[in-house]
């Protein structure tokens, strides 16, 4: 590679890194990023968040007992 090239190359790398952290996970439906992307709701982004606080505190008291 020739050194006037090396530094586009490596800003085009850069870039393409860049994209890929902000991308990344959208498409998958079992992170709660991939959920926020298609607006659903489940196990890792409930649609009530204060609602599954108390009840992982309630299955984890009557665990406990």
């Amino acid at each position: 590679m020739e050194p006037r090239f090396r530094g586009v190359f490596l800003f085009l790398h850069f870039i393409k890194q860049l994209i890929q952290l902000f991308i990344m996970g959208r498409g998958d439906k079992k992170t709660a990023k991939g959920k926020r992307f298609q607006g659903s709701f489940g196990k890792s982004r409930p649609a009530n968040p204060v609602a599954a606080k108390k009840a992982a505190a309630k299955k984890a008291a009557t665990k406990a007992s």
